[in-house]
């Protein structure tokens, strides 16, 4: 199945340990369940919205999607190939 961006959010959030933001960075996750997740996983940088304060939480992860999510989790540097 496919999974969508919250969801995504909080499976990060749990498995790294994140914890809480006081900050909201979004103005489109309001009420939604993975809300206080996305707020996790933004202020750790790990995911950085789709723009103008938007994260879409419905939105199917894309595999570009997955790979920067957990780049970005794990700190990972770029590799050119070879």
């Amino acid at each position: 199945d496919s999974v969508n961006r919250g969801q995504m959010a909080s499976f990060l959030a749990r498995a790294l340990g994140l914890p809480p933001s006081a900050t909201d960075f979004f103005t489109d996750d309001g009420g939604n369940v993975h809300e206080d997740n996305i707020n996790r996983v933004a202020a750790a940088n790990i995911s950085l919205g789709i723009g103008n304060n938007l994260y879409d939480p419905f939105g199917v992860v894309t595999r570009a999607q997955m790979a920067s999510f957990l780049g970005r989790a794990e700190n990972l540097t770029e590799i050119t190939p070879a």
